[in-house]
């Protein structure tokens, strides 16, 4: 594929502020305080290099991960912790776990694009939607909630399984959504065979991981494939594309350059996602959006 066109890319961080199913209480040391429904855990935060800000409130966490090799590692609970718990974000309700990698089912910095992606889907009825690396299906029940039918793949079963259960608890929807669990640049190129198309495209990609066979992601090396392959699955009318990436190195303008090799958006825009709490500013990854 030839270097992508130029296309302008407006600059827009974005803010993600405390709600009823989360907040940034503080960050510091390599770590950050975030509460999480009724729940306060500390986790490793790299881009904290700073102090804490607040250091009496860390006492309030019921649970601090450990980072080990491989990026897994160990909780330690406090005054016998749960293991999971319900919290939600607006009409989306989920369930928080524990997991070996530190992640606990909820990415706070997503959500900021829940809302833009209903108002890209206002007034186009059952369009569809292909939202891939889907993991537990926050955005999926976003774009369900305005009327798409959502191709939700993620290569994990189990994660799959817990993002209906998301989907249960969370009550039903206008829309419809199926769960698909294999390699997310396999089932783009299988449905891009079939002649199958979408009027919105989501991608979070790991910065590594495996599918459900065992192949090998690596974001520098397979972004831009993916992103090809996604180019036919484009119907001829699309509404929009979201690309977001929690890895070092790949930038706003890197995801802004994979979007424009997507064919012709009018316009994308594109920035960091911040944590915003605690009288603190948190980076948590970088995105970009195409509208077409």
């Amino acid at each position: 594929m030839s270097a992508p066109p130029h296309v302008h890319s407006g600059a827009m961080d974005l803010e993600i502020e405390a709600c009823d199913g989360w907040e940034l209480i503080d960050s510091g040391d390599g770590r950050k305080l975030e509460r999480f429904g009724a729940q306060v855990l500390d986790r490793p935060c790299p881009q904290a290099i700073w102090p804490k800000q607040r250091p009496e409130r860390w006492g309030e966490a019921v649970a601090e991960f450990q980072r080990g090799e491989g990026g897994q590692g160990e909780w330690t609970r406090a005054r016998g912790g749960p293991d999971a718990w319900p919290a939600s974000w607006g009409a989306v309700r989920f369930e928080v776990r524990l997991t070996g990698f530190g992640n606990v089912g909820f990415f706070p910095e997503h959500t900021a694009h829940w809302p833009w992606m209903q108002e890209m889907l206002r007034g186009s009825p059952r369009a569809r939607v292909l939202n891939l690396f889907a993991y537990t299906g926050g955005a999926s029940l976003a774009c369900a909630g305005a009327g798409a039918e959502v191709t939700h793949v993620d290569s994990a079963r189990s994660v799959n399984g817990w993002a209906a259960d998301n989907a249960s608890l969370s009550g039903p929807v206008s829309g419809s959504i199926r769960y698909i669990a294999e390699d997310a640049a396999k089932f783009a190129k299988r449905d891009a065979r079939r002649g199958r198309r979408y009027h919105g495209i989501i991608m979070d990609p790991p910065t590594f991981g495996r599918g459900a066979q065992g192949e090998v992601w690596k974001i520098e090396r397979d972004l831009w494939p993916l992103v090809a392959t996604c180019a036919p699955l484009l119907e001829d009318a699309p509404l929009f594309a979201v690309l977001t990436a929690h890895s070092p190195g790949v930038t706003p303008r890197v995801l802004s350059a994979a979007l424009e090799a997507l064919g012709k958006p009018r316009n994308i825009d594109s920035g960091e996602m911040l944590l915003v709490g605690g009288g603190q500013v948190v980076p948590a990854g970088a995105y970009a959006r195409a509208v077409f």
